[in-house]
Protein backbone atom coordinates (compact mmCIF):
# COMPACT_ATOMS: atom_id res chain seq x y z
CA UNK A 1 0.00 0.00 0.00
CA UNK A 2 2.49 2.05 1.09
CA UNK A 3 4.49 1.33 -2.32
CA UNK A 4 1.74 2.40 -4.26
CA UNK A 5 1.18 5.12 -2.40
CA UNK A 6 4.97 6.36 -3.05
CA UNK A 7 5.22 5.31 -6.52
CA UNK A 8 1.79 7.72 -6.78
CA UNK A 9 3.17 10.53 -5.30
CA UNK A 10 6.77 10.27 -7.34
CA UNK A 11 4.95 10.32 -11.12
CA UNK A 12 3.06 13.33 -9.66
CA UNK A 13 6.27 14.80 -9.20
CA UNK A 14 7.39 14.07 -12.49
CA UNK A 15 4.74 15.10 -14.35
CA UNK A 16 4.93 18.35 -12.26
CA UNK A 17 8.70 18.65 -13.08
CA UNK A 18 7.87 18.36 -16.99
CA UNK A 19 5.30 20.96 -16.65
CA UNK A 20 7.60 23.38 -15.35
CA UNK A 21 10.16 22.36 -17.78
CA UNK A 22 7.89 22.75 -20.68
CA UNK A 23 6.73 26.11 -18.90
CA UNK A 24 10.30 27.54 -19.35
CA UNK A 25 11.16 26.13 -22.49
CA UNK A 26 7.83 28.66 -23.90
CA UNK A 27 9.13 31.28 -21.84
CA UNK A 28 12.61 30.58 -23.35
CA UNK A 29 11.26 30.34 -26.68
CA UNK A 30 9.25 33.28 -26.23
CA UNK A 31 12.51 35.39 -25.09
CA UNK A 32 14.68 34.36 -27.81
CA UNK A 33 11.82 35.40 -30.18
CA UNK A 34 12.05 38.79 -28.71
CA UNK A 35 15.55 38.88 -28.64
CA UNK A 36 15.67 37.99 -32.53
CA UNK A 37 13.38 40.02 -33.00
CA UNK A 38 14.91 43.11 -31.02
CA UNK A 39 18.15 42.06 -32.72
CA UNK A 40 16.43 41.99 -36.19
CA UNK A 41 14.89 45.80 -35.81
CA UNK A 42 18.46 47.30 -33.97
CA UNK A 43 20.16 45.28 -37.10
CA UNK A 44 17.38 46.99 -39.59
CA UNK A 45 18.13 50.47 -38.09
CA UNK A 46 21.97 50.38 -38.17
CA UNK A 47 21.30 49.67 -41.98
CA UNK A 48 19.00 52.49 -42.19
CA UNK A 49 21.82 54.57 -40.35
CA UNK A 50 24.25 53.43 -42.33
CA UNK A 51 22.22 53.85 -45.42
CA UNK A 52 21.34 57.72 -44.90
CA UNK A 53 24.90 58.39 -43.58
CA UNK A 54 25.85 57.12 -46.64
CA UNK A 55 23.41 59.03 -48.30
CA UNK A 56 24.18 62.34 -46.85
CA UNK A 57 27.57 61.63 -47.31
CA UNK A 58 26.79 61.03 -51.21
CA UNK A 59 25.16 64.70 -51.09
CA UNK A 60 27.99 66.01 -49.23
CA UNK A 61 29.99 65.16 -51.92
CA UNK A 62 27.89 66.00 -54.82
CA UNK A 63 27.31 69.62 -53.25
CA UNK A 64 31.04 70.01 -52.25
CA UNK A 65 31.96 69.04 -56.32
CA UNK A 66 29.33 71.16 -57.53
CA UNK A 67 30.70 74.26 -55.24
CA UNK A 68 34.12 73.31 -56.57
CA UNK A 69 33.33 73.12 -59.93
CA UNK A 70 31.10 76.28 -60.36
CA UNK A 71 33.90 78.90 -58.64
CA UNK A 72 36.70 77.15 -60.37
CA UNK A 73 35.33 76.76 -63.89
CA UNK A 74 35.54 79.82 -66.58
CA UNK A 75 33.22 78.52 -68.81
CA UNK A 76 29.38 77.98 -68.55
CA UNK A 77 29.77 75.07 -70.63
CA UNK A 78 32.15 73.14 -68.41
CA UNK A 79 29.61 74.07 -65.37
CA UNK A 80 26.43 72.28 -67.19
CA UNK A 81 28.88 69.46 -68.07
CA UNK A 82 30.02 68.63 -64.97
CA UNK A 83 26.28 68.95 -63.36
CA UNK A 84 25.15 66.55 -65.94
CA UNK A 85 27.81 63.66 -65.39
CA UNK A 86 27.37 64.33 -61.65
CA UNK A 87 23.65 63.90 -61.61
CA UNK A 88 24.06 60.70 -63.70
CA UNK A 89 25.96 59.67 -61.52
CA UNK A 90 24.54 60.76 -58.20
CA UNK A 91 20.79 59.06 -59.36
CA UNK A 92 22.49 56.52 -61.33
CA UNK A 93 19.88 57.18 -64.29
CA UNK A 94 20.27 59.26 -67.47
CA UNK A 95 20.23 63.28 -67.50
CA UNK A 96 20.30 65.00 -70.55
CA UNK A 97 21.03 68.95 -71.36
CA UNK A 98 18.26 70.66 -73.31
CA UNK A 99 17.20 73.95 -74.91
CA UNK A 100 13.16 74.34 -74.66
CA UNK A 101 11.97 77.58 -76.97
CA UNK A 102 9.53 76.16 -79.68
CA UNK A 103 11.27 73.14 -80.07
CA UNK A 104 13.52 71.12 -77.96
CA UNK A 105 17.59 70.61 -78.82
CA UNK A 106 19.96 68.37 -76.86
CA UNK A 107 23.54 68.92 -77.62
CA UNK A 108 24.75 66.74 -74.18
CA UNK A 109 23.07 63.12 -72.59
CA UNK A 110 25.17 61.51 -70.02
CA UNK A 111 23.95 58.18 -68.28
CA UNK A 112 25.16 54.61 -68.44
CA UNK A 113 26.01 53.42 -72.10
CA UNK A 114 22.84 51.62 -72.79
CA UNK A 115 20.01 51.33 -74.78
CA UNK A 116 17.82 52.73 -72.57
CA UNK A 117 20.72 56.15 -72.97
CA UNK A 118 20.44 55.92 -76.14
CA UNK A 119 16.68 55.53 -76.65
CA UNK A 120 16.77 59.23 -74.61
CA UNK A 121 19.43 60.73 -77.30
CA UNK A 122 16.77 59.88 -79.90
CA UNK A 123 13.95 61.16 -78.74
CA UNK A 124 14.94 64.59 -77.66
CA UNK A 125 12.98 65.99 -80.43
CA UNK A 126 9.75 64.08 -79.15
CA UNK A 127 9.57 66.71 -76.18
CA UNK A 128 6.62 69.13 -75.79
CA UNK A 129 8.99 71.69 -75.33
CA UNK A 130 6.15 74.46 -75.26
CA UNK A 131 4.76 72.65 -72.15
CA UNK A 132 7.79 71.75 -70.54
CA UNK A 133 8.60 75.66 -70.56
CA UNK A 134 4.94 76.38 -68.98
CA UNK A 135 5.60 74.20 -66.52
CA UNK A 136 8.45 75.88 -65.42
CA UNK A 137 6.92 79.14 -65.21
CA UNK A 138 4.12 77.61 -63.01
CA UNK A 139 6.62 76.40 -60.62
CA UNK A 140 8.53 79.97 -60.85
CA UNK A 141 11.84 78.41 -61.99
CA UNK A 142 12.06 76.09 -59.39
CA UNK A 143 12.56 71.84 -59.73
CA UNK A 144 9.53 70.03 -60.97
CA UNK A 145 8.73 66.75 -61.44
CA UNK A 146 6.64 65.80 -64.66
CA UNK A 147 5.07 62.52 -65.84
CA UNK A 148 6.40 61.34 -68.78
CA UNK A 149 3.30 62.55 -70.60
CA UNK A 150 3.84 66.22 -69.25
CA UNK A 151 7.17 65.70 -70.76
CA UNK A 152 6.70 64.20 -74.17
CA UNK A 153 4.20 65.02 -76.85
CA UNK A 154 1.20 62.23 -76.99
CA UNK A 155 2.42 60.65 -80.14
CA UNK A 156 5.89 60.31 -78.69
CA UNK A 157 7.13 56.59 -78.53
CA UNK A 158 9.65 57.18 -75.72
CA UNK A 159 6.46 58.20 -72.97
CA UNK A 160 5.98 54.90 -72.37
CA UNK A 161 9.12 53.51 -71.45
CA UNK A 162 9.22 56.32 -69.15
CA UNK A 163 7.59 57.03 -65.86
CA UNK A 164 9.06 60.27 -64.50
CA UNK A 165 11.37 62.97 -65.51
CA UNK A 166 12.98 65.81 -62.99
CA UNK A 167 13.29 68.73 -64.88
CA UNK A 168 15.79 71.09 -62.95
CA UNK A 169 15.86 74.82 -64.89
CA UNK A 170 18.73 76.34 -65.24
CA UNK A 171 18.73 79.64 -67.40
CA UNK A 172 16.89 81.64 -69.65
CA UNK A 173 17.89 83.59 -72.83
CA UNK A 174 15.72 85.35 -75.21
CA UNK A 175 12.67 82.88 -74.11
CA UNK A 176 15.15 80.03 -74.55
CA UNK A 177 14.59 77.71 -71.38
CA UNK A 178 18.28 75.60 -70.68
CA UNK A 179 17.34 72.93 -68.32
CA UNK A 180 18.66 69.52 -67.21
CA UNK A 181 16.26 66.65 -67.67
CA UNK A 182 16.39 63.61 -65.54
CA UNK A 183 14.79 60.32 -66.34
CA UNK A 184 13.58 57.49 -64.18
CA UNK A 185 11.90 54.28 -65.86
CA UNK A 186 10.06 54.42 -62.55
CA UNK A 187 9.85 55.57 -59.42
CA UNK A 188 12.24 53.09 -57.58
CA UNK A 189 15.34 55.50 -57.52
CA UNK A 190 12.62 58.32 -56.61
CA UNK A 191 14.37 59.42 -53.08
CA UNK A 192 12.94 63.10 -51.86
CA UNK A 193 16.54 63.34 -50.16
CA UNK A 194 18.69 63.37 -53.38
CA UNK A 195 15.66 65.32 -55.36
CA UNK A 196 16.36 67.96 -52.66
CA UNK A 197 20.07 67.57 -53.28
CA UNK A 198 19.40 67.69 -56.64
CA UNK A 199 17.38 71.37 -55.90
CA UNK A 200 20.27 72.55 -53.66
CA UNK A 201 22.59 71.81 -56.54
CA UNK A 202 20.52 73.34 -59.00
CA UNK A 203 20.51 76.61 -56.89
CA UNK A 204 23.60 76.68 -56.52
CA UNK A 205 24.73 75.89 -60.40
CA UNK A 206 22.34 78.23 -61.37
CA UNK A 207 23.70 81.55 -59.62
CA UNK A 208 27.08 80.42 -60.93
CA UNK A 209 26.22 80.43 -64.10
CA UNK A 210 24.18 83.73 -64.07
CA UNK A 211 27.16 85.36 -62.55
CA UNK A 212 29.51 83.64 -65.48
CA UNK A 213 26.47 85.45 -67.82
CA UNK A 214 26.52 88.70 -66.07
CA UNK A 215 30.94 88.23 -66.16
CA UNK A 216 30.66 87.53 -69.94
CA UNK A 217 28.25 89.98 -70.28
CA UNK A 218 30.31 92.95 -68.58
CA UNK A 219 33.42 91.66 -70.51
CA UNK A 220 31.10 92.57 -73.44
CA UNK A 221 30.21 95.72 -72.38
CA UNK A 222 33.84 96.47 -71.33
CA UNK A 223 35.31 95.33 -74.91
CA UNK A 224 32.50 97.74 -76.41
CA UNK A 225 33.16 100.63 -74.25
CA UNK A 226 37.53 100.06 -74.84
CA UNK A 227 36.87 99.91 -78.55
CA UNK A 228 34.53 102.78 -78.09
CA UNK A 229 37.14 104.76 -76.36
CA UNK A 230 40.43 103.87 -78.26
CA UNK A 231 38.26 105.23 -81.67
CA UNK A 232 37.64 108.47 -79.84
CA UNK A 233 41.05 108.81 -78.80
CA UNK A 234 42.12 107.98 -82.56
CA UNK A 235 39.06 110.35 -83.64
CA UNK A 236 40.96 112.71 -80.89
CA UNK A 237 44.40 112.45 -82.68
CA UNK A 238 43.39 112.46 -86.05
CA UNK A 239 41.45 115.99 -85.68
CA UNK A 240 44.38 116.99 -83.90
CA UNK A 241 46.83 116.02 -87.03
CA UNK A 242 43.74 117.66 -88.96
CA UNK A 243 43.97 120.69 -87.10
CA UNK A 244 47.85 120.57 -87.44
CA UNK A 245 47.98 119.77 -90.75
CA UNK A 246 45.04 122.59 -91.53
CA UNK A 247 47.69 125.44 -89.91
CA UNK A 248 49.65 124.17 -92.01
CA UNK A 249 47.85 124.40 -95.16
CA UNK A 250 47.31 128.38 -93.97
CA UNK A 251 50.80 129.07 -92.86
CA UNK A 252 51.81 127.32 -96.62
CA UNK A 253 49.42 129.43 -98.20
CA UNK A 254 50.57 132.76 -96.69
CA UNK A 255 54.02 132.21 -97.43
CA UNK A 256 53.22 130.90 -101.25
CA UNK A 257 51.68 134.34 -101.37
CA UNK A 258 54.54 136.54 -99.98
CA UNK A 259 56.67 134.60 -102.36
CA UNK A 260 54.84 135.20 -105.29
CA UNK A 261 54.48 138.82 -104.75
CA UNK A 262 58.60 139.30 -105.15
CA UNK A 263 58.92 136.26 -107.96
CA UNK A 264 56.16 138.60 -109.98
CA UNK A 265 58.53 141.30 -109.97
CA UNK A 266 61.68 139.17 -110.44
CA UNK A 267 59.96 137.66 -113.50
CA UNK A 268 58.76 140.72 -114.72
CA UNK A 269 62.25 142.49 -114.57
CA UNK A 270 63.36 139.13 -116.19
CA UNK A 271 61.40 139.68 -118.88
CA UNK A 272 62.36 142.89 -119.41
CA UNK A 273 66.47 142.20 -119.55
CA UNK A 274 65.41 139.75 -121.56
CA UNK A 275 63.96 142.09 -124.29
CA UNK A 276 67.23 144.87 -123.64
CA UNK A 277 69.22 141.63 -124.11
CA UNK A 278 67.95 141.30 -127.43
CA UNK A 279 68.20 145.61 -127.89
CA UNK A 280 71.96 144.78 -126.80
CA UNK A 281 72.76 141.83 -129.20
CA UNK A 282 71.72 143.40 -132.17
CA UNK A 283 73.49 146.53 -131.14
CA UNK A 284 76.46 144.83 -130.63
CA UNK A 285 76.30 142.50 -133.59
CA UNK A 286 76.01 145.62 -135.99
CA UNK A 287 79.26 146.84 -134.36
CA UNK A 288 81.19 143.42 -134.64
CA UNK A 289 80.18 144.02 -138.13
CA UNK A 290 81.07 147.32 -138.76
CA UNK A 291 84.34 146.92 -136.65
CA UNK A 292 85.54 143.88 -139.08
CA UNK A 293 84.50 146.28 -142.06
CA UNK A 294 86.03 149.44 -141.23
CA UNK A 295 88.87 147.91 -139.11
CA UNK A 296 89.24 144.77 -141.15
CA UNK A 297 89.94 143.31 -137.69
CA UNK A 298 87.66 140.81 -135.20
CA UNK A 299 87.77 140.22 -131.47
CA UNK A 300 90.27 136.97 -131.53
CA UNK A 301 89.08 135.34 -128.81
CA UNK A 302 85.34 136.11 -129.15
CA UNK A 303 84.87 137.14 -125.59
CA UNK A 304 81.75 139.64 -126.92
CA UNK A 305 80.41 137.07 -128.26
CA UNK A 306 80.67 134.83 -125.82
CA UNK A 307 79.36 137.32 -123.36
CA UNK A 308 76.05 138.06 -125.39
CA UNK A 309 75.68 134.26 -126.20
CA UNK A 310 76.34 133.36 -122.08
CA UNK A 311 74.07 135.68 -120.96
CA UNK A 312 70.70 134.62 -123.49
CA UNK A 313 71.59 130.98 -121.30
CA UNK A 314 71.70 132.66 -118.09
CA UNK A 315 68.26 134.90 -118.63
CA UNK A 316 66.59 132.05 -119.76
CA UNK A 317 67.61 129.77 -117.33
CA UNK A 318 66.62 132.36 -114.57
CA UNK A 319 63.18 132.31 -116.39
CA UNK A 320 63.39 128.64 -116.58
CA UNK A 321 64.09 128.54 -112.57
CA UNK A 322 61.63 131.38 -112.23
CA UNK A 323 58.91 130.10 -113.60
CA UNK A 324 59.46 126.71 -112.05
CA UNK A 325 59.29 128.52 -108.56
CA UNK A 326 56.15 129.88 -109.72
CA UNK A 327 54.24 126.48 -110.53
CA UNK A 328 55.38 125.23 -106.97
CA UNK A 329 54.03 128.45 -105.45
CA UNK A 330 51.03 128.08 -107.30
CA UNK A 331 50.63 124.19 -106.67
CA UNK A 332 51.13 124.52 -103.15
CA UNK A 333 48.48 127.12 -102.72
CA UNK A 334 46.01 125.05 -104.52
CA UNK A 335 47.19 121.75 -102.22
CA UNK A 336 47.23 124.02 -99.00
CA UNK A 337 43.62 124.70 -99.44
CA UNK A 338 42.44 120.89 -98.38
CA UNK A 339 38.94 121.04 -97.27
CA UNK A 340 37.94 124.63 -98.12
CA UNK A 341 36.66 123.81 -101.81
CA UNK A 342 33.96 121.77 -102.47
CA UNK A 343 33.15 119.08 -104.76
CA UNK A 344 34.11 120.15 -108.44
CA UNK A 345 34.28 118.28 -111.49
CA UNK A 346 37.92 118.28 -112.85
CA UNK A 347 40.57 116.03 -114.72
CA UNK A 348 42.76 113.11 -112.52
CA UNK A 349 45.35 113.37 -114.53
CA UNK A 350 45.77 117.30 -113.72
CA UNK A 351 45.69 116.08 -110.49
CA UNK A 352 48.64 113.98 -111.01
CA UNK A 353 50.56 116.33 -112.60
CA UNK A 354 50.11 118.97 -110.26
CA UNK A 355 51.18 116.32 -107.59
CA UNK A 356 54.17 115.21 -109.58
CA UNK A 357 55.17 119.13 -110.11
CA UNK A 358 54.88 119.10 -105.82
CA UNK A 359 57.24 116.27 -105.24
CA UNK A 360 59.35 116.47 -107.76
CA UNK A 361 61.91 117.90 -105.25
CA UNK A 362 61.58 114.30 -102.99
CA UNK A 363 62.70 112.22 -106.08
CA UNK A 364 65.45 114.38 -108.01
CA UNK A 365 68.53 112.77 -105.98
CA UNK A 366 67.08 109.42 -105.17
CA UNK A 367 67.82 106.34 -107.50
CA UNK A 368 64.06 106.35 -108.51
CA UNK A 369 62.38 107.04 -111.31
CA UNK A 370 58.38 107.73 -112.32
CA UNK A 371 56.46 106.47 -115.55
CA UNK A 372 53.04 107.81 -116.65
CA UNK A 373 50.89 106.00 -118.35
CA UNK A 374 48.07 108.63 -118.54
CA UNK A 375 45.25 108.10 -121.15
CA UNK A 376 44.19 111.53 -122.58
CA UNK A 377 40.30 111.24 -123.28
CA UNK A 378 39.94 110.52 -119.67
CA UNK A 379 36.43 111.16 -118.03
CA UNK A 380 36.51 113.68 -115.74
CA UNK A 381 35.44 113.04 -112.22
CA UNK A 382 33.68 114.93 -109.37
CA UNK A 383 35.01 115.33 -105.87
CA UNK A 384 37.42 117.73 -104.48
CA UNK A 385 40.91 118.22 -106.18
CA UNK A 386 42.96 118.68 -103.22
CA UNK A 387 41.48 115.77 -101.53
CA UNK A 388 42.57 113.50 -104.27
CA UNK A 389 46.26 115.58 -104.91
CA UNK A 390 46.52 114.84 -100.87
CA UNK A 391 45.64 110.92 -101.51
CA UNK A 392 47.94 110.72 -104.79
CA UNK A 393 51.14 112.37 -102.49
CA UNK A 394 50.42 109.84 -99.57
CA UNK A 395 50.74 107.09 -101.73
CA UNK A 396 53.86 108.45 -103.99
CA UNK A 397 55.61 109.02 -100.85
CA UNK A 398 54.82 105.31 -99.54
CA UNK A 399 55.96 103.84 -102.76
CA UNK A 400 59.43 106.31 -102.89
CA UNK A 401 59.92 104.95 -98.89
CA UNK A 402 59.10 101.17 -99.69
CA UNK A 403 62.11 101.60 -102.29
CA UNK A 404 64.47 103.42 -100.30
CA UNK A 405 67.72 103.39 -101.59
CA UNK A 406 67.46 101.18 -103.92
CA UNK A 407 67.28 101.51 -107.73
CA UNK A 408 63.30 101.49 -108.37
CA UNK A 409 60.19 102.78 -110.63
CA UNK A 410 56.86 104.01 -109.41
CA UNK A 411 54.49 103.70 -112.41
CA UNK A 412 51.25 105.40 -113.04
CA UNK A 413 48.20 104.91 -115.12
CA UNK A 414 45.16 106.00 -115.59
CA UNK A 415 42.09 104.45 -117.82
CA UNK A 416 38.24 104.12 -117.70
CA UNK A 417 35.40 101.77 -118.20
CA UNK A 418 31.42 103.24 -118.66
CA UNK A 419 31.50 103.53 -114.70
CA UNK A 420 34.77 104.18 -113.24
CA UNK A 421 37.99 106.23 -113.70
CA UNK A 422 40.74 103.92 -112.62
CA UNK A 423 43.86 105.39 -111.02
CA UNK A 424 46.96 102.41 -110.78
CA UNK A 425 50.30 103.35 -108.70
CA UNK A 426 52.82 100.71 -108.96
CA UNK A 427 56.34 100.42 -107.40
CA UNK A 428 59.05 97.90 -107.65
CA UNK A 429 59.91 98.07 -103.83
CA UNK A 430 59.63 96.06 -100.80
CA UNK A 431 56.14 94.42 -100.90
CA UNK A 432 53.70 94.28 -97.73
CA UNK A 433 53.31 90.27 -95.71
CA UNK A 434 49.33 89.25 -95.59
CA UNK A 435 49.84 90.81 -91.89
CA UNK A 436 50.23 93.82 -93.21
CA UNK A 437 48.35 94.52 -95.46
CA UNK A 438 45.31 93.61 -93.44
CA UNK A 439 46.22 96.90 -90.80
CA UNK A 440 47.52 99.01 -93.80
CA UNK A 441 44.81 101.47 -93.53
CA UNK A 442 44.58 101.52 -89.51
CA UNK A 443 44.83 104.48 -88.23
CA UNK A 444 48.35 105.16 -86.58
CA UNK A 445 49.70 101.76 -88.46
CA UNK A 446 52.80 102.46 -89.70
CA UNK A 447 56.25 100.42 -90.18
CA UNK A 448 58.31 103.02 -90.74
CA UNK A 449 60.75 104.36 -88.02
CA UNK A 450 59.64 106.46 -84.94
CA UNK A 451 59.63 110.15 -85.89
CA UNK A 452 59.35 109.13 -89.80
CA UNK A 453 55.28 108.88 -90.17
CA UNK A 454 52.21 109.54 -88.28
CA UNK A 455 50.64 106.25 -89.16
CA UNK A 456 47.91 108.50 -90.38
CA UNK A 457 48.28 109.18 -94.63
CA UNK A 458 46.76 106.06 -95.86
CA UNK A 459 44.16 105.95 -92.78
CA UNK A 460 43.38 109.49 -93.79
CA UNK A 461 43.48 108.29 -97.76
CA UNK A 462 41.01 106.07 -97.68
CA UNK A 463 38.32 107.74 -95.64
CA UNK A 464 38.80 110.33 -98.83
CA UNK A 465 38.14 107.77 -101.46
CA UNK A 466 35.26 106.44 -99.33
CA UNK A 467 33.65 109.90 -99.39
CA UNK A 468 33.79 110.31 -102.98
CA UNK A 469 32.13 106.78 -103.63
CA UNK A 470 35.50 105.21 -104.42
CA UNK A 471 37.26 101.77 -103.93
CA UNK A 472 40.75 101.56 -102.75
CA UNK A 473 42.62 98.14 -102.88
CA UNK A 474 46.37 97.17 -102.38
CA UNK A 475 48.19 94.03 -104.03
CA UNK A 476 51.27 93.14 -102.68
CA UNK A 477 53.96 90.58 -102.02
CA UNK A 478 57.27 90.61 -100.16
CA UNK A 479 59.68 91.48 -102.44
CA UNK A 480 57.44 92.04 -105.47
CA UNK A 481 56.50 95.39 -104.96
CA UNK A 482 53.01 97.17 -104.19
CA UNK A 483 50.25 98.47 -106.38
CA UNK A 484 47.34 100.40 -105.43
CA UNK A 485 44.05 100.29 -107.74
CA UNK A 486 42.21 103.26 -106.89
CA UNK A 487 38.59 103.64 -108.55
CA UNK A 488 36.39 106.56 -108.96
CA UNK A 489 33.06 106.87 -110.01
CA UNK A 490 32.20 108.64 -113.11
CA UNK A 491 29.56 111.97 -112.52
CA UNK A 492 26.27 111.08 -114.35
Amino acid sequence: MEKEISNGVLANKLKLNKNIEQLTNRKLEKENIALLDENTELKKKLLEQAEYEQSKQQQLEFLTYLATVTFSKNKVETIIQSLLERCASFLSTSCSYIYCHEKASSPLTKGVENEFNQKIKNSINEVNALQVIKNIKEAQSETILLTSEKFYHSESLMAPNIEYVVVLPLFSILNQYHVIAVFFENDSNLDSLKLQTLESGRQLVSIAIRRKLAEIKLDKKYSELSKVNTSLKNTQKQLTQSEKMASIGQLAAGIAHEINNPVGYVMSNIESLKDYMSQFDNFFSLLIQENKEVNHTSDPDNELEFLLEDSKEIISTCIGGLTRVKAIVQDLKTFSHSGSEGFIIFNLNEAIETVLNLISSEFKYDECDIETKLTDTIPAVFGTKNQIEQVLMNILINAKHAINKDKGVITIETFASSEFVFLHITDTGCGMDEKTKQRLFDPFFTTKEVGVGTGLGLSISYKIIEAHRGFIEVESEINQGTIFKISLPIPE
